[in-house]
């Protein structure tokens, strides 16, 4: 046995200290290279592993339709969509029927209409929109048939009291009436001036050339009728005051048209006491209520 004394006392103990010394190594390079002191010869990636930390590149989600959703949290999973709606495309009309599937975006409707309401009269205008849904009219007139209308006035024919002339709404599809000044003073003066025998309809004789103005008028608008109202105070029972009109207005038609002015042009009717147009608590009053109007009208 040599008497050279030895650093270790066991092999265990020379394993423990070499390895301590590649591990102080390895520290010292990992060092210098962290801090861009490494030798050119030592900066292979094959000598040391690099210090860079690794990125984890997370693996996709499945998205079908594209639109950023994952198809887990897609409710359509194959139509672009908003998250607002959990991936389906907006639904205004909350049908659940979307994008061009849905014909009707605005009015909740059924798959099977395409996403429109019923159509009850099956004319083609869904109910949604349609003013007639039970009568068949096309999408022009919004559903509602279409009437007829002669002069194109808007009021059609079964309304149209002029169904060939041109005129309006509130004439009732006529047109103004036009008459001149003088011709309008004289209609008005006969309103004021016919007169009956008290509580009868007899006319009194002053009142038949106020009677022939109104005949010589109708002669000069021959394309105008003539509409003769009676009216009454409030004197007396209403029963009787509207029979008493009724006579009164009658009694100027048949003079009138003794006078040569075709039947077909005369209307008449009574209002009794139903229509003043002055107080009835004074005499001037209800004699300005006692009254023959003549309007003229297509």
């Amino acid at each position: 046995m040599s008497d050279q004394p030895t650093v270790f006392e066991n092999k265990r103990e020379r394993q423990d200290f070499w390895i301590a010394i590649l591990v102080i190594l390895l520290f010292v390079l990992f060092l210098l290279k962290y801090l861009g002191f490494m030798p050119g010869w030592l900066s292979s990636d094959k000598l040391l592993p690099s210090v860079e930390p690794e990125i984890a590149i997370a693996a996709e989600m499945p998205d079908r339709d594209g639109d950023g959703i994952v198809d887990s949290e897609d409710n359509c999973p194959d139509l672009v969509g908003i998250i607002g709606n959990n991936g389906c495309p907006a639904d205004p009309d909350g049908d659940g029927i979307y994008g061009n599937s849905d014909k009707c975006p605005n009015y909740a409707g059924t798959k099977d209409n395409f996403g429109c309401p019923a159509d009850a009269d099956g004319d083609g205008v869904h109910d949604g929109i349609d003013k007639c849904p039970n009568k068949i009219g096309p999408i022009s007139s919004n559903g509602c048939p279409v009437l007829a209308d002669s002069d194109k006035d808007g009021v059609p024919d079964d309304a149209d009291k002029c169904p060939n002339l041109a005129g309006k709404k509130e004439n009732n599809g006529c047109p103004d009436v036009k008459i001149e000044a003088k011709d309008l003073e004289a209609i008005n003066v006969a309103a004021k001036d016919v007169q009956f025998e008290t509580a009868s309809a007899n006319l009194k004789q002053n009142s038949l050339s106020k009677l022939d103005r109104i005949v010589s008028i109708m002669e000069k608008y021959p394309k105008y009728k003539l509409r003769i109202e009676g009216h009454t105070d409030n004197q007396g029972e209403a029963l009787k005051n509207q029979k008493l009109s009724e006579a009164r207005a009658q009694s100027c038609f048949e003079y009138i048209r003794s006078k040569g002015v075709s039947k077909r042009r005369l209307i008449y009717k009574g209002y009794g006491e139903k229509r003043p147009i002055d107080s009835n608590e004074t005499p001037a009053g209800k004699a300005n209520n006692r009254r023959v109007e003549f309007h003229f009208q297509y």
